[in-house]
């Protein structure tokens, strides 16, 4: 007796806890994980391509996508925590990262360098460790303890897109910056001085050579930080409303919050400062 192979059609859904759930391949193509698969959705000619989770994995936490649009990195929960690498071309798997040295069951952010070669991975609890793989040689790089005294939760990892040896970090009460060294991420001055930190959600690095960060708070703030100062609060999307996501382009940046709020800032007549469009 023939044993019957399902083959999956079409998935429904989408996986809505995993940070940076939804990006763009190309301008038809994007992609993002529903259940425990990561799809490959043409929105032209509406059909899907699936690259399937790890067996014995609890389940898909984060992904990033290089910004060559080439290769996609999807984290996975499991005993020891475990990061796969595929090619978008052809679908296949590249490379499987994984360390004990993590601390952690799951990666809760990712990100790739600006030129594709080092892979931050944000661990969660109970330890919070930011790892820095070069990813081609499945090799740790660097790690450093990116929470706070009390533990608290790290939520996003980012590159400066014009300094890849400076990756930063924001969570619970804490917006940390380090630089690679050698073997060690070393931390660089305080982000914000002394004013009394929030919960960060997420931040995006703004793509001109002035190294500005803005970054988003759950109650709805919204930072412009350049040289580790504060330089503006700037209008919130909507007062008590989490900032989930920051996405720079070319005029400014697009802010994306709780209960499918969208809101768009671009650069003032100075071009100092961002107004809310």
């Amino acid at each position: 007796m023939s044993i019957s192979t399902l083959i999956p059609r079409h998935v429904f859904g989408l996986k809505g806890d995993v940070k940076d759930n939804i990006q763009y391949i190309d301008e038809s193509t994007i992609i993002y994980p529903a259940g425990h698969n990561t799809v490959m959705y043409n929105i032209e000619q509406r059909t899907q391509k699936f690259i399937p989770g790890t067996v014995d994995t609890e389940g898909i936490t984060a992904l990033a996508l290089s910004a060559s649009r080439k290769f996609v990195a999807v984290a996975e929960k499991a005993e020891k925590a475990v990061i796969t690498i595929y090619d978008l071309h052809t679908l296949k798997r590249r490379k499987v990262l994984s360390t004990s040295d993590c601390g952690s069951k799951e990666y809760v952010s990712m990100a790739f360098s600006p030129d594709g070669k080092v892979l931050a991975a944000q661990g969660g609890a109970p330890e919070w460790n930011l790892v820095l793989w070069i990813w081609e040689k499945s090799k740790v790089a660097s790690m450093v303890k990116s929470t706070n005294q009390q533990g608290s939760a790290v939520h996003q990892c980012a590159f400066n897109p014009q300094d890849t040896s400076v990756v930063s970090v924001v969570g619970n009460l804490i917006f940390k910056a380090f630089r690679a060294a050698d073997t060690n991420l070393k931390p660089l001055p305080a982000m914000l001085g002394k004013r009394e930190p929030q919960n960060y959600i997420c931040h995006a690095w703004l793509p001109d050579d002035r190294e500005r960060i803005v970054v988003g708070s759950d109650q709805g703030e919204l930072l412009l930080v350049e040289g580790g100062e504060v330089k503006a609060s700037l209008p919130s999307p909507a007062d008590g409303v989490s900032v989930e996501t920051i996405l720079p382009y070319s005029k400014g940046f697009v802010v994306g919050g709780d209960n499918g709020l969208l809101s768009i800032y671009e650069k003032t007549e100075d071009k100092e400062y961002y107004k809310k469009s």
